[in-house]
Protein backbone atom coordinates (compact mmCIF):
# COMPACT_ATOMS: atom_id res chain seq x y z
CA UNK A 1 0.00 0.00 0.00
CA UNK A 2 1.07 3.62 -0.81
CA UNK A 3 1.94 5.86 1.60
CA UNK A 4 -1.70 8.16 0.99
CA UNK A 5 -3.69 4.49 1.17
CA UNK A 6 -2.32 4.40 4.90
CA UNK A 7 -3.22 8.00 5.74
CA UNK A 8 -6.72 7.73 4.16
CA UNK A 9 -6.61 4.26 6.55
CA UNK A 10 -5.98 5.54 9.43
CA UNK A 11 -7.63 8.92 9.17
CA UNK A 12 -10.72 6.84 8.95
CA UNK A 13 -10.13 4.79 11.91
CA UNK A 14 -9.59 7.50 14.08
CA UNK A 15 -13.02 9.59 13.26
CA UNK A 16 -14.85 6.26 13.84
CA UNK A 17 -13.26 5.37 16.97
CA UNK A 18 -13.82 8.81 17.94
CA UNK A 19 -17.39 9.23 16.57
CA UNK A 20 -17.97 6.07 18.66
CA UNK A 21 -16.82 7.04 21.58
CA UNK A 22 -18.97 10.09 21.89
CA UNK A 23 -21.83 8.82 20.51
CA UNK A 24 -21.13 6.01 23.77
CA UNK A 25 -21.14 8.93 26.49
CA UNK A 26 -24.06 9.76 28.56
CA UNK A 27 -26.69 12.18 27.59
CA UNK A 28 -28.03 12.40 31.22
CA UNK A 29 -26.61 15.71 32.28
CA UNK A 30 -28.20 17.35 29.16
CA UNK A 31 -31.46 15.72 29.50
CA UNK A 32 -31.41 17.30 33.45
CA UNK A 33 -30.41 20.62 32.33
CA UNK A 34 -33.57 21.13 29.57
CA UNK A 35 -35.82 19.12 32.23
CA UNK A 36 -34.76 21.69 34.93
CA UNK A 37 -35.47 24.66 32.70
CA UNK A 38 -38.92 23.60 31.63
CA UNK A 39 -39.97 22.73 34.99
CA UNK A 40 -38.91 26.42 35.91
CA UNK A 41 -40.61 27.66 33.27
CA UNK A 42 -43.83 25.94 33.65
CA UNK A 43 -43.90 25.42 37.00
CA UNK A 44 -47.03 27.10 39.06
CA UNK A 45 -47.29 30.00 40.43
CA UNK A 46 -47.88 30.12 44.31
CA UNK A 47 -51.15 31.55 45.17
CA UNK A 48 -49.51 33.24 47.97
CA UNK A 49 -47.50 35.17 45.20
CA UNK A 50 -50.61 36.08 43.55
CA UNK A 51 -52.08 37.60 46.71
CA UNK A 52 -49.00 39.71 47.10
CA UNK A 53 -48.93 40.54 43.31
CA UNK A 54 -52.74 41.95 43.62
CA UNK A 55 -51.65 43.91 47.04
CA UNK A 56 -48.85 45.64 45.09
CA UNK A 57 -51.59 46.00 42.22
CA UNK A 58 -53.84 47.32 44.65
CA UNK A 59 -51.65 49.94 46.28
CA UNK A 60 -50.35 51.10 43.13
CA UNK A 61 -53.94 52.03 42.04
CA UNK A 62 -54.28 53.58 45.33
CA UNK A 63 -51.25 56.00 45.08
CA UNK A 64 -52.46 56.91 41.25
CA UNK A 65 -55.43 57.83 42.55
CA UNK A 66 -54.64 60.11 45.60
CA UNK A 67 -51.34 61.92 43.54
CA UNK A 68 -54.35 62.24 40.99
CA UNK A 69 -56.31 64.23 43.65
CA UNK A 70 -53.55 65.92 44.65
CA UNK A 71 -53.18 67.27 41.48
CA UNK A 72 -56.29 68.40 41.38
CA UNK A 73 -56.66 70.13 44.39
CA UNK A 74 -53.02 71.83 43.53
CA UNK A 75 -54.81 73.03 40.78
CA UNK A 76 -57.68 74.49 42.40
CA UNK A 77 -55.92 76.46 45.07
CA UNK A 78 -53.77 77.84 42.31
CA UNK A 79 -56.81 78.59 40.48
CA UNK A 80 -58.37 79.96 43.74
CA UNK A 81 -55.23 82.23 45.16
CA UNK A 82 -54.75 83.96 41.50
CA UNK A 83 -58.47 84.89 41.39
CA UNK A 84 -58.28 86.23 45.00
CA UNK A 85 -54.93 87.71 44.10
CA UNK A 86 -56.29 89.51 41.00
CA UNK A 87 -59.00 91.05 43.34
CA UNK A 88 -57.00 93.66 45.03
CA UNK A 89 -54.69 93.87 42.01
CA UNK A 90 -57.43 95.37 40.02
CA UNK A 91 -58.55 97.93 42.46
CA UNK A 92 -55.01 99.30 42.74
CA UNK A 93 -54.70 99.27 39.54
CA UNK A 94 -57.81 101.39 38.98
CA UNK A 95 -57.24 103.49 41.75
CA UNK A 96 -54.02 104.58 40.57
CA UNK A 97 -55.03 104.86 36.98
CA UNK A 98 -56.96 107.92 38.80
CA UNK A 99 -54.55 109.29 40.30
CA UNK A 100 -52.14 109.56 37.46
CA UNK A 101 -54.39 110.64 35.20
CA UNK A 102 -55.40 113.73 37.54
CA UNK A 103 -59.01 112.65 37.22
CA UNK A 104 -59.16 114.04 40.59
CA UNK A 105 -61.64 116.45 41.52
CA UNK A 106 -59.80 117.86 44.87
CA UNK A 107 -56.63 116.58 46.85
CA UNK A 108 -59.41 115.04 49.30
CA UNK A 109 -60.55 112.99 46.30
CA UNK A 110 -57.09 111.96 45.60
CA UNK A 111 -56.50 111.01 49.06
CA UNK A 112 -59.78 109.10 49.47
CA UNK A 113 -58.71 107.02 46.60
CA UNK A 114 -55.18 106.80 48.02
CA UNK A 115 -56.50 105.58 50.91
CA UNK A 116 -58.74 102.93 49.21
CA UNK A 117 -55.28 101.54 47.03
CA UNK A 118 -53.92 101.47 50.70
CA UNK A 119 -56.64 99.13 51.97
CA UNK A 120 -56.13 97.11 48.46
CA UNK A 121 -52.58 96.43 49.49
CA UNK A 122 -52.99 95.31 53.15
CA UNK A 123 -55.60 93.18 51.47
CA UNK A 124 -53.30 91.44 49.26
CA UNK A 125 -50.31 91.65 51.79
CA UNK A 126 -52.74 89.70 54.37
CA UNK A 127 -53.49 87.16 52.10
CA UNK A 128 -49.80 86.69 51.10
CA UNK A 129 -48.70 85.60 54.38
CA UNK A 130 -52.25 83.12 55.06
CA UNK A 131 -51.25 81.82 52.10
CA UNK A 132 -47.16 81.65 52.91
CA UNK A 133 -48.42 80.38 56.51
CA UNK A 134 -49.87 77.54 55.05
CA UNK A 135 -47.79 77.11 52.37
CA UNK A 136 -44.51 76.81 55.01
CA UNK A 137 -46.18 74.17 57.11
CA UNK A 138 -46.74 71.92 54.24
CA UNK A 139 -43.35 72.05 52.88
CA UNK A 140 -42.19 71.70 56.76
CA UNK A 141 -40.14 75.19 56.85
CA UNK A 142 -42.61 76.05 59.95
CA UNK A 143 -43.75 72.75 62.11
CA UNK A 144 -47.48 71.71 63.87
CA UNK A 145 -46.82 71.77 67.55
CA UNK A 146 -49.22 68.67 68.20
CA UNK A 147 -49.85 67.98 70.99
CA UNK A 148 -52.95 66.88 73.35
CA UNK A 149 -55.44 69.38 73.50
CA UNK A 150 -58.41 70.12 76.02
CA UNK A 151 -61.49 70.06 73.64
CA UNK A 152 -63.55 71.84 76.16
CA UNK A 153 -61.14 74.42 76.71
CA UNK A 154 -60.19 75.13 72.90
CA UNK A 155 -64.15 75.28 72.51
CA UNK A 156 -64.62 78.02 75.04
CA UNK A 157 -61.89 80.03 73.08
CA UNK A 158 -63.39 79.78 69.90
CA UNK A 159 -66.83 80.57 71.73
CA UNK A 160 -65.30 83.71 73.60
CA UNK A 161 -63.81 84.67 70.22
CA UNK A 162 -66.65 84.65 67.59
CA UNK A 163 -69.67 85.26 70.04
CA UNK A 164 -69.72 88.89 69.35
CA UNK A 165 -69.40 88.73 65.91
CA UNK A 166 -72.33 86.61 65.70
CA UNK A 167 -74.41 88.29 67.99
CA UNK A 168 -73.95 91.45 65.82
CA UNK A 169 -75.00 90.04 62.65
CA UNK A 170 -78.21 88.68 64.74
CA UNK A 171 -77.12 85.25 65.12
CA UNK A 172 -77.45 82.67 67.83
CA UNK A 173 -74.29 80.80 68.89
CA UNK A 174 -74.62 77.98 71.03
CA UNK A 175 -71.71 76.15 72.45
CA UNK A 176 -72.50 72.56 73.92
CA UNK A 177 -69.91 70.86 75.74
CA UNK A 178 -68.94 67.55 76.12
CA UNK A 179 -70.20 65.82 79.13
CA UNK A 180 -66.22 64.51 79.95
CA UNK A 181 -63.38 65.27 80.05
CA UNK A 182 -61.61 65.15 76.01
CA UNK A 183 -58.66 65.33 74.69
CA UNK A 184 -57.52 65.44 70.89
CA UNK A 185 -54.22 65.45 68.97
CA UNK A 186 -53.84 68.60 67.29
CA UNK A 187 -52.13 72.03 66.77
CA UNK A 188 -54.06 73.99 69.32
CA UNK A 189 -53.35 77.34 67.59
CA UNK A 190 -54.10 75.92 64.18
CA UNK A 191 -56.87 73.99 65.27
CA UNK A 192 -58.77 77.22 66.57
CA UNK A 193 -57.75 79.04 63.85
CA UNK A 194 -59.78 76.15 61.31
CA UNK A 195 -62.56 76.73 63.92
CA UNK A 196 -62.58 80.49 63.77
CA UNK A 197 -62.57 80.00 59.76
CA UNK A 198 -65.50 77.75 59.61
CA UNK A 199 -67.39 79.68 61.80
CA UNK A 200 -66.67 83.46 60.06
CA UNK A 201 -67.89 81.93 56.75
CA UNK A 202 -70.82 80.51 58.58
CA UNK A 203 -71.59 84.28 59.85
CA UNK A 204 -71.19 86.05 56.15
CA UNK A 205 -73.03 83.98 54.72
CA UNK A 206 -76.46 83.75 56.88
CA UNK A 207 -78.85 87.13 57.46
CA UNK A 208 -80.25 85.10 60.35
CA UNK A 209 -80.84 81.98 61.68
CA UNK A 210 -78.48 79.69 64.67
CA UNK A 211 -75.67 78.14 64.57
CA UNK A 212 -74.40 75.40 67.18
CA UNK A 213 -71.10 73.40 67.80
CA UNK A 214 -71.09 70.23 69.45
CA UNK A 215 -69.00 67.46 69.66
CA UNK A 216 -69.28 63.61 69.22
CA UNK A 217 -66.37 61.21 70.30
CA UNK A 218 -66.52 57.91 68.87
CA UNK A 219 -64.42 55.64 71.19
CA UNK A 220 -63.80 52.38 68.98
CA UNK A 221 -62.06 54.37 66.30
CA UNK A 222 -60.59 57.23 69.06
CA UNK A 223 -61.84 59.84 67.00
CA UNK A 224 -64.23 62.62 67.98
CA UNK A 225 -65.97 64.88 65.65
CA UNK A 226 -67.03 68.80 65.84
CA UNK A 227 -69.99 69.45 64.59
CA UNK A 228 -70.86 72.79 62.96
CA UNK A 229 -74.71 72.66 62.42
CA UNK A 230 -75.85 75.70 60.38
CA UNK A 231 -79.46 77.24 58.86
CA UNK A 232 -77.60 77.16 55.53
CA UNK A 233 -78.94 75.38 52.12
CA UNK A 234 -75.85 72.79 51.20
CA UNK A 235 -76.15 74.22 47.60
CA UNK A 236 -73.99 77.37 48.59
CA UNK A 237 -71.04 75.73 49.56
CA UNK A 238 -70.88 74.34 45.96
CA UNK A 239 -67.80 76.28 43.36
CA UNK A 240 -68.49 77.02 40.08
CA UNK A 241 -66.61 75.24 37.46
CA UNK A 242 -64.62 78.01 36.22
CA UNK A 243 -64.18 80.42 38.77
CA UNK A 244 -62.61 82.85 35.91
CA UNK A 245 -66.25 82.60 34.21
CA UNK A 246 -68.30 83.49 37.45
CA UNK A 247 -69.54 86.96 38.21
CA UNK A 248 -65.90 88.78 38.99
CA UNK A 249 -68.12 91.56 40.85
CA UNK A 250 -69.25 89.16 43.32
CA UNK A 251 -65.53 88.54 44.72
CA UNK A 252 -64.88 92.53 44.70
CA UNK A 253 -64.88 93.77 48.57
CA UNK A 254 -64.72 96.76 49.79
CA UNK A 255 -62.56 95.74 53.32
CA UNK A 256 -59.71 93.20 53.55
CA UNK A 257 -61.88 90.16 54.26
CA UNK A 258 -61.29 86.94 52.22
CA UNK A 259 -63.98 84.94 49.68
CA UNK A 260 -65.48 81.91 51.72
CA UNK A 261 -64.26 79.88 48.87
CA UNK A 262 -60.93 81.02 49.86
CA UNK A 263 -61.47 80.64 53.59
CA UNK A 264 -62.71 77.36 53.12
CA UNK A 265 -60.02 76.19 51.20
CA UNK A 266 -56.99 77.15 53.18
CA UNK A 267 -59.08 75.93 55.99
CA UNK A 268 -59.05 72.40 54.24
CA UNK A 269 -55.31 72.52 53.56
CA UNK A 270 -54.50 73.40 57.07
CA UNK A 271 -57.03 70.79 58.64
CA UNK A 272 -55.29 67.78 56.02
CA UNK A 273 -51.71 68.93 57.35
CA UNK A 274 -53.03 68.01 61.12
CA UNK A 275 -54.39 64.71 60.00
CA UNK A 276 -58.01 65.80 60.70
CA UNK A 277 -61.03 65.60 58.34
CA UNK A 278 -63.27 68.38 57.34
CA UNK A 279 -66.30 67.26 55.66
CA UNK A 280 -69.38 69.09 54.78
CA UNK A 281 -72.94 67.11 55.05
CA UNK A 282 -76.04 67.72 53.98
CA UNK A 283 -78.77 67.92 57.07
CA UNK A 284 -82.83 67.11 55.85
CA UNK A 285 -84.96 70.23 57.42
CA UNK A 286 -88.77 70.30 57.14
CA UNK A 287 -88.36 74.26 57.19
CA UNK A 288 -88.83 75.69 53.66
CA UNK A 289 -86.14 77.79 52.49
CA UNK A 290 -86.78 80.24 49.51
CA UNK A 291 -89.99 77.87 49.40
CA UNK A 292 -87.87 74.83 48.86
CA UNK A 293 -87.46 71.97 51.10
CA UNK A 294 -83.60 72.51 51.10
CA UNK A 295 -81.34 71.01 53.09
CA UNK A 296 -79.11 72.56 56.64
CA UNK A 297 -75.37 72.20 56.78
CA UNK A 298 -73.33 70.12 58.81
CA UNK A 299 -69.41 70.94 59.12
CA UNK A 300 -67.61 68.16 60.55
CA UNK A 301 -64.45 67.97 61.39
CA UNK A 302 -62.91 64.56 62.48
CA UNK A 303 -59.78 64.74 64.63
CA UNK A 304 -57.76 61.98 66.99
CA UNK A 305 -58.69 61.20 70.31
CA UNK A 306 -56.13 60.88 72.92
CA UNK A 307 -56.88 58.69 75.77
CA UNK A 308 -54.77 59.84 78.70
CA UNK A 309 -53.48 57.11 81.33
CA UNK A 310 -53.87 58.42 84.96
CA UNK A 311 -50.67 59.22 86.39
CA UNK A 312 -49.20 57.20 89.36
CA UNK A 313 -49.99 57.47 92.85
CA UNK A 314 -46.20 58.27 94.65
CA UNK A 315 -45.44 56.40 97.76
CA UNK A 316 -44.93 60.16 99.35
CA UNK A 317 -48.44 61.71 98.88
CA UNK A 318 -49.94 57.91 100.72
CA UNK A 319 -47.91 58.24 103.38
CA UNK A 320 -49.17 61.33 104.01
Amino acid sequence: MSWNEWTYLLFGLGLGVGGGWILSQPRQSKTTDISSVTERAFKPVDRQEILVLQQQLQQSQIAYQLAQKMCHFKAGFLMRTAHELRSPLNSLIGLHQLILSDLCDDPAEERTFVAQAHQSALKLMNLMDRVIDISRLEHGSSQLEIQPVNLAELLTEVYNSTYLIATNRNLRLQLSLPETEIYVLADPRWLQQALINLLDICCTQMQEGKITISTQPHLTTDKVQIWLDTELPHRIWSEPIDIFQSDRSSSETKDSTFSPGMILLLTQTLVDLMQCRLEILSMPTSIPIDEQNESYTRLQLTIPLVILEPEPISHESTEN
